[in-house]
């Protein structure tokens, strides 16, 4: 099925319970655990829909396509609202890496034409889950999602991204989460890299929007 025949779930009455209800429109590259994440996490007049990966269809190309196409018929319809906001979410794998690194620069320069925002965590976005449990510093050896996971599996005692349970990673630490990963940026409100470096996420900057009154 092409990406632009797939038609995700409209942004109407059964989405917003009041009309002034704030929609986040997130297209990841991962295919359970964002989310996982953000179905248990308990939100007030604010819905997040993620848009996963599916059939290993996890290029930063196809994430941008599959976020536009759903923009696009959401647009169509009329659906947008005043505070609706679209989020690419990317690891950093090997499509930052070698050559793929012009297809995938390409890719988020579509996107930020198209208005929508993004949000790369280096390495997996299991960094941000982490940093609801524990401080990470700049250092840690945290270089790959293996690690990462390993490091959740130890605080949490059991860590499946297909099957987060609630009460995990719940809204109330979700704020430390936020300040530890502005942590780890050197300018958190205006970052100058397109990965955070040596690590970091910047899932961060979706939950300071969300955690904000609408304006």
């Amino acid at each position: 099925m092409s990406l632009l025949n797939r038609r995700p779930i409209s942004i109407g009455r059964e989405i917003r319970e009041f009309r002034d209800d704030r929609v986040f429109v997130v297209a990841t590259d991962d295919t359970y655990a964002p989310e996982q994440y953000f179905k248990h996490l308990a939100l007030r007049r604010v819905r997040v829909l993620v848009l996963p990966t599916e059939r290993g269809e996890s290029a930063p190309t196809h994430v941008v396509e599959r976020l536009k196409a759903a923009y696009d018929i959401y647009a169509a319809k009329k659906q947008i609202q005043k505070g609706d906001e679209f989020w690419i979410f990317l690891d950093r794998d090997h499509h930052f890496k070698g050559t793929h690194t012009p297809q995938t620069l390409e890719a988020l320069r579509v996107g930020k034409t198209a208005g929508f925002e993004v949000a790369i965590s280096n390495p997996c976005f299991e960094l941000w889950l982490l940093l609801h449990h524990e401080e990470v510093l700049p250092d840690a050896e945290l270089d790959n999602c293996a690690a990462v996971e390993s490091s959740l599996r130890a605080r949490l005692g059991s860590y499946n991204k297909t099957n987060i349970l609630p009460g995990q990673f719940p809204l109330d630490l979700v704020e430390i989460a936020i300040h530890r990963a502005r942590g780890l940026e050197k300018s958190p409100d205006s970052p100058t890299t397109l990965l955070p470096l040596p690590i970091g996420t910047r899932v961060y900057r979706l939950l300071e929007k969300i955690l904000s009154p609408a304006l």
